[in-house]
C-alpha cells in the first residue's frame, strides 16, 4: 500500500500508511542570498524523532547557511560550503520535534546572489499516531 500524497510536498508532512514514519522533501530549489523556506509544516499530536538533511544538487563551491526553526525559534544553524571548512558535507542532523510545532527549514547562499540548486529532506519515526493495519 502506498501513500496517496505526492513525494515532494514542501508544505506538508507526509506519513507512511502505517503511521509509523513521516517524511517531507523540498524537491530541487534555486537558493540565492535571500533566506528561502525549503520545507514548512505543522505537527499535530504526534512527535517525531528523525533527521534533517540539506544538500547541493549541483557541484558547488559557494557557502550556505541552513536554519531549522521550531515555532519561529532557530534551534539549529549549519554552515556548509567550500572545501576550506572543516564541516562535514551532507551531515544528517538529528532532531526531535514535539507535538503541535511549526517546523521550517531554510537555506541561504551567503557568498553571493547566484541561484544554486539545493534540496532538503526530513525523515522520522512518528510516535503518538493511531496505528493502522498496513504493514
Amino acid at each position: 500500500m502506498t501513500n496517496s500524497q505526492p513525494v515532494v510536498t514542501p508544505n506538508a508532512l507526509n506519513f507512511t500508511p502505517d503511521n509509523k514514519h513521516a517524511y517531507a522533501y523540498s524537491g530541487v530549489m534555486g537558493i540565492t542570498n535571500t533566506e528561502t523556506t525549503m520545507i514548512e509544516f505543522n505537527t499535530n499530536s504526534e512527535y517525531l524523532k528523525g533527521k534533517v538533511l540539506f544538500s547541493y544538487v549541483d557541484n558547488d563551491t559557494e557557502d550556505y547557511r541552513y536554519r531549522i526553526y521550531l515555532n519561529d525559534t532557530i534551534v539549529q544553524v549549519i554552515l556548509q560550503g567550500r572545501k576550506d571548512y572543516d564541516f562535514m558535507y551532507e551531515y544528517a542532523i538529528p532532531i526531535i520535534i514535539p507535538p503541535f510545532s511549526n517546523v521550517k527549514l531554510t537555506a541561504q547562499n551567503i557568498d553571493n546572489s547566484n541561484s544554486r540548486t539545493q534540496i532538503a529532506s526530513l525523515t522520522a519515526e512518528a510516535f503518538g499516531m493511531s496505528e493502522t493495519e498496513y504493514q
